[in-house]
C-alpha cells in the first residue's frame, strides 16, 4: 500500500514538471513574435532627434517592448535587478532566445540598447 501510495506521488510530481516544463517553452501568452496590440488611434512616436544625427532611443516603446517580451516567463523584478553590459544583455537575450523567445533583429537589438543603458 505504501508502495502504491509513493507511486502515486511520484507520478503526480512527474505531471507537475511536465506542465511546468510545457508552460516555458511557450514562454509568452501571445502569438510568438507579437507585441500587445496598441489602442486604436495610437501610433508609436517616432525616435527624438538631437540634432547632432544621433537619434535617442525612444526608452518608453523600449520599455515597453522589454515589458511584453519577458514578463510572458519570469517576473520583471529579475529583468530590472540584473546589471549587465551590451555583452552580458546579448549572451542574456540569446539564451532566452533559446528558450523559445521570438524576437525580430529590430527587437533585440532595441531590447539589448535598453537594458545595457539601465
Amino acid at each position: 500500500m505504501v508502495f502504491v501510495r509513493r507511486l502515486n506521488m511520484l507520478v503526480v510530481c512527474a505531471v507537475l514538471l511536465a506542465l511546468v516544463v510545457i508552460g516555458a517553452a511557450g514562454c509568452s501568452p501571445e502569438e510568438p513574435g507579437s507585441i500587445a496590440p496598441e489602442s486604436p488611434g495610437t501610433e508609436t512616436p517616432a525616435e527624438p532627434d538631437t540634432g547632432d544625427g544621433v537619434e535617442v532611443p525612444d526608452t518608453d516603446a523600449d520599455r515597453t517592448l522589454v515589458e511584453a517580451k519577458c514578463s510572458g516567463c519570469h517576473n520583471l523584478d529579475r529583468v530590472w535587478a540584473a546589471s549587465y553590459d551590451a555583452a552580458g544583455w546579448e549572451s542574456t537575450v540569446s539564451r532566452m532566445e533559446g528558450n523559445g523567445l521570438q524576437l525580430s533583429d529590430e527587437e533585440r537589438a532595441a531590447i539589448i540598447a535598453y537594458l545595457a543603458a539601465q
